[in-house]
């Protein structure tokens, strides 16, 4: 049965096997051949020159179809499409020999059964497959958070979507997703037969790796492609003066790291979300993902924690679960909050949840889903600003309100907990690490068995 789990294990099936080529490097292999495979599906084949093509490279053999394909990846880049361009930049291959080419040419087969609407979801599964192997340094955010974020977001269409630190794409994508299934314009528009709206996303990412693998996951979900969906650069560095101000801004700023430019002294997570507050539209709403450290350390960052809800309505606050950005061993919260509409308006009450307390740690075999943060999404309620009426579930629940003059005599820190954790929860994470290493053992064992 090749179900879509299936098809995507037989992709990643040779990751394992090709020595010297680390998950990521793999994976953009995978990347740029898919693209050559599936240009003709998405239209793209009217930008490909016709000496470059999938039919061409596998017609060839040994050190032909090698030296071919790194002919096909360099003037890819050099491609005036620029969201070609984008995802062949700078390539070269990690590729050792003719052999390796031929491993990962012959596993894409397994796609010939997949038709072109679920290749976005083939591709997302092949993100979150990396994002679990322990050599991974794509910092990719667990997809189940990034469409739990969108969901309480609420993006409609019209509205200018912001990413300042893209990575691969994904809540760009959750957000075109979300408003396509959600949209009554779409079904408008299939009775009047007028063509949709251009959705607009402002969305920028400094690593080239990163971008392309974005811009493959927009392509690949069917995302406009007459724009440039993801940009390469720096959001701290660009002319603040050009970015129009967003409707709605998501990101995940737990991977942020510290710019080269000496401007910026400080951790850029609290550069970029200075950024994000100063480019949000007046009742604008942002959800943003940041580190633990970011919401107690003093100086420059409890500046811009003070200025968040001065200027701001933060009006709810998430404590996420030990492990979910395995390997990445980073503690993390949810921001949410609403650009303020008036002078006057501000920060008055925060709810604060906490999702991580006597809870089960995650990891590489116990993945974060939409169920463990069912509970939360209930309290938060239907209203994308957390209008919604909240009641605190008492004193040793995980849903409080703190008012803004407590939060002000505790240095405005927002990393608030107020429950202990239990010896029995120290030992359920014992007996994960333990069945971790237990794991990762018989792989190594089954490993050598077969060689």
């Amino acid at each position: 049965m090749n179900t879509i789990t299936d098809i995507v294990q037989k992709l990643m099936a040779p990751a394992k096997h090709l020595h010297g080529v680390p998950i990521h490097a793999y994976l953009t292999e995978l990347t740029w051949l898919l693209f050559l495979k599936t240009a003709p599906a998405f239209k793209e084949a009217a930008h490909v020159p016709t000496h470059l093509t999938w039919e061409i490279l596998t017609h060839k053999s040994g050190i032909e179809q090698y030296e071919y394909y790194q002919k096909v990846i360099k003037e890819l880049g050099q491609n005036r499409n620029h969201c070609i361009a984008g995802i062949y930049a700078d390539a070269r291959t990690s590729l050792k020999n003719p052999e390796q080419l031929t491993q990962v040419i012959t596993v894409l087969a397994a796609i010939d059964i997949v038709s072109i609407d679920e290749l976005g979801e083939v591709y997302e599964m092949l993100l979150e497959n990396c994002a679990h192997a322990e050599e991974n340094n794509l910092y990719i955010a667990p997809r189940s958070l990034v469409d739990f974020i969108t969901i309480l977001t609420q993006p409609q269409s019209g509205e200018l979507i912001q990413d300042p630190l893209a990575g691969t794409a994904s809540l760009v994508v959750a957000a075109d997703q979300y408003i396509k299934m959600t949209s009554d314009e779409i079904f408008e528009i299939s009775l009047n037969k007028q063509k949709p709206k251009k959705q607009q996303f402002i969305a920028i990412e400094p690593n080239l790796v990163r971008q392309r693998l974005g811009l493959m996951n927009c392509l690949l979900h069917q995302m406009d492609y007459s724009s440039m969906p993801i940009q390469w650069g720096d959001s701290l560095l660009s002319d603040k003066q050009t970015w129009p101000l967003a409707d709605v801004i998501l990101s995940v700023l737990v991977f942020a790291s510290e710019p080269a430019d000496e401007l910026y002294k400080h951790d850029v997570s609290v550069a970029l979300l200075q950024h994000i507050y100063k480019t949000l539209k007046p009742g604008g709403r942002a959800a943003v993902v940041l580190p633990d450290k970011m919401l107690k350390a003093t100086g420059p960052a409890q500046q811009v924690r003070t200025t968040l809800l001065d200027t701001c309505v933060l009006h709810t606050v998430l404590r996420l679960p030990k492990g979910i950005f395995y390997p990445h061993k980073v503690l993390a919260h949810v921001l949410f909050f609403k650009k303020a509409d008036t002078k006057n308006e501000k920060t008055e009450t925060v709810w604060f949840y906490d999702s991580r307390t006597n809870l089960p740690t995650f990891g590489q075999y116990l993945h974060l889903t939409r169920e463990h943060l069912k509970p939360f999404e209930i309290v938060y309620g239907d209203d994308p600003l957390g209008q919604t009426t909240r009641v605190a579930d008492g004193e040793n629940g995980r849903w409080h309100s703190i008012s803004r003059d407590s939060l002000s005599k505790q240095g405005d820190r927002l990393d608030l907990c107020w429950l202990q954790e239990t010896d029995e929860n120290i030992v359920t994470e014992d007996i994960w690490e333990m069945l971790y290493k237990t794991v990762e053992e018989l792989e190594l064992l089954t490993d050598i068995l077969r060689e």
